[in-house]
């Protein structure tokens, strides 16, 4: 079993990924059972090939479901998307 790399989740919920997916790791970046959302950054593997995808689920009727899936699967992918957003970070730094 993979294990979340976000110490402060202690709940051992198991990550709701569908079981052809190979989970390699993951950390949750929020996660909020009251509300019932959870975000995570997930490194797997789909058809013997590696990707690096944000998710975001939303718990519904007990059960989580996805609402985002954002994949990443080369550095160039992750490039366009950080640079996009550190141009919008200028305006947050007020």
């Amino acid at each position: 079993m993979i294990h979340d790399e976000n110490l402060e989740i202690t709940d051992d919920e198991k990550l709701p990924l569908s079981g052809s997916l190979k989970v390699l790791r993951y950390k949750t970046i929020k996660k909020n059972g009251a509300l019932g959302w959870w975000s995570a950054i997930v490194l797997l593997e789909d058809h013997d090939k590696k990707q690096i995808c944000f998710y975001r689920w939303h718990k519904k009727k007990g059960d989580w479901k996805r609402d985002k899936k954002l994949p990443f699967k080369n550095r160039k992918d992750w490039n366009m998307i950080k640079e996009a957003v550190e141009i919008f970070l200028e305006d947050l730094d007020t």
